[in-house]
């Protein structure tokens, strides 16, 4: 848990995929943006919510096409 809140501080101000800036002293941001950090890397990624919903969308439709075959 501590190097996960260590790891904190190296949380990016922008979306990874888009650029997007973040402000970290926006409570709506902050509530609504994903952060998901890679500890075997020691690294933190950040992601906007359109990123994040395209992602999981086109997940969701490469499972539906697998499960086709």
């Amino acid at each position: 848990m501590e190097q996960k809140v260590a790891l904190f501080g190296n949380l990016p101000d922008r979306c990874l995929i888009c650029e997007k800036a973040f402000d970290k002293n926006r409570k709506e941001m902050v509530q609504s943006w994903y952060v998901i950090v890679r500890e075997a890397q020691e690294k933190v990624n950040l992601y906007c919510p359109e990123c994040w919903q395209r992602a999981n969308s086109l997940v969701k439709e490469m499972q539906e096409s697998i499960d086709e075959i």
